[in-house]
C-alpha cells in the first residue's frame, strides 16, 4: 500500500518538475509590438487611431460616437418636437382601442394599490416611427402611480405619427389616464 503511495507522489512530482517549473518566456519588448511602432508608444493616439479604423469597419458599434453630417435637404424639423401638428399622432385602431389598451393595462397595478385610485396627466412625444418616448407626468393626485403610469406608456404599441405639411414628424401628446 505504501509503495503506490510513494509511487503516485513520485508520479506528481515527475510531472510537477517537468511542466510546472519553467523559466518564463522571454516576452517580447513593446517595440517589437507593431502598435508600439506605428504609433510610437502613445497610448492615447493609438486609442483613437485603432478606434477609427475599427469605426470604419464597425460603424454600428460606435453609432453614439460617429457624428452625423446633415445634409443640405435635412432641415431642423427633424428633431423638433411640435406641440401641436397638422395631423396629430393617432393611436393605432383609433380612440377605442386606445382606451381598450388603457383598461387591460390599468388593471394590472401592483398589489399595494389595489383598491386605490388615482387621476394621472401624462405627456409625451410620438417619433417619427411611432414610438411614444420620454413620458412625463404633468399632475397626478396620487404620486404611488406614477411608476405605472409610465410603464403603461414604455408598453404602448405603435401610434401613426403626426404630420406636419406632409411629413412625418415629432409631436407631444397628452394623455389623461384613470386607475
Amino acid at each position: 500500500m505504501y509503495s503506490k503511495i510513494y509511487s503516485t507522489l513520485f508520479f506528481l512530482l515527475i510531472i510537477s518538475l517537468g511542466f510546472g517549473i519553467r523559466p518564463p518566456k522571454n516576452k517580447p519588448s513593446p517595440k517589437e509590438d507593431i502598435l508600439y511602432s506605428i504609433y510610437g508608444g502613445n497610448v492615447d493616439s493609438m486609442l483613437i487611431g485603432e478606434r477609427r479604423k475599427d469605426s470604419l469597419l464597425h460603424p454600428y458599434l460606435y453609432k453614439n460616437f460617429i457624428k452625423e453630417t446633415k445634409n443640405e435637404e435635412t432641415d431642423m424639423t427633424s428633431n423638433f418636437i411640435y406641440e401641436k401638428a397638422d395631423v396629430m399622432p393617432q393611436f393605432e385602431g383609433g380612440e377605442s382601442a386606445l382606451k381598450e389598451f388603457l383598461s387591460q393595462q390599468v388593471n394590472f397595478v401592483a398589489d399595494t394599490l389595489v383598491g386605490q385610485k388615482a387621476d394621472v396627466l401624462v405627456k409625451f412625444y410620438v417619433n417619427t416611427f411611432g414610438d411614444a418616448s420620454e413620458p412625463k407626468i404633468i399632475q397626478t393626485n396620487n404620486p404611488a402611480f406614477d411608476i405605472q403610469t409610465l410603464l403603461i406608456i414604455g408598453n404602448m404599441p405603435k401610434w401613426i405619427p403626426g404630420k406636419q405639411n406632409g411629413k412625418d414628424v415629432n409631436c407631444y401628446v397628452t394623455l389623461p389616464i384613470k386607475f
